[in-house]
């Protein structure tokens, strides 16, 4: 007989490793390069640019969606082993009320940084949420802020990424190891450590729902008011 799998979400024993994960992220970066979807946006105070850049971060999530797919169906694993599963309602309420406490805290904590360290250059998505003319630009900058790319990070970071680092290291390195690579990949210096406490919270919030959707919400709420109050500050 194979060896016995625990098909509780997210899987203490997932069939895949670290390897491969970082693999799949290997195989959409060399996707993504020739494409020119790695380089700094341009001219996002533009109506081209905002659109450009809402169709690169659309591009994105499509592709690792779909190389993440394949991979499941290379080793036979359905999508509800990244944690895809029915969650209960209080976690969903869990999930909100985190993405509201990151808001608040990252926020002051990156306001202490700032004062400290200097401030860091914008991120793409605060430049064109600031750049955004039409109200029509915002709400699709704050679609994709809000809803594909939490799906997309969490499928990543916390589906696919997590599993195989608690499996190795225990739960407890597991969720540290899991914050670390969610504030490397996001390629941000200044801003490490408030974005390595952010996936620590919705990392531990993965393995205490045991399912995606409350981290997906978290980080949803998260973002959409980070965008409004950037919106607001416009005026």
């Amino acid at each position: 007989m194979g060896k016995k799998i625990d098909l509780r979400i997210p899987p203490r024993q997932p069939v895949w490793n670290i390897w491969q994960g970082l693999l799949v992220v290997s195989i959409v970066t060399l996707i993504e390069f020739p494409l020119g979807w790695l380089e700094t946006p341009k001219e996002l105070d533009s109506v081209r640019g905002v659109l450009n850049f809402i169709g690169v971060g659309l591009g994105d999530a499509f592709v690792y969606l779909i190389v993440i797919g394949l991979f499941l169906k290379i080793i036979r694993r359905p999508f509800t082993d990244l944690g895809f599963v029915k969650p209960q309602k209080k976690f969903l309420v869990l999930g909100f009320i985190v993405g509201v406490l990151l808001f608040v805290g990252i926020g002051l904590l990156g306001n202490l940084l700032t004062k400290l360290l200097g401030t860091p250059a914008p991120q793409s998505f605060t430049v064109a949420i600031k750049g955004a003319n039409y109200s029509w630009e915002f709400a699709l900058l704050t679609i994709l802020g809000g809803v594909i790319a939490p799906i997309k990070e969490e499928m990543l970071f916390r589906g696919l990424m997590y599993p195989p680092l608690r499996q190795a290291f225990g739960k407890g390195k597991g969720i540290l190891l899991a914050g670390i690579f969610f504030a490397t990949l996001h390629l941000e210096m200044v801003r490490f450590i408030p974005l390595f406490i952010g996936g620590v919270v919705l990392t531990w919030l993965y393995e205490r729902s045991s399912s995606i959707w409350p981290a997906i919400v978290a980080h949803g709420t998260w973002n959409i008011l980070m965008a409004v109050a950037l919106w607001i500050q416009r005026y």
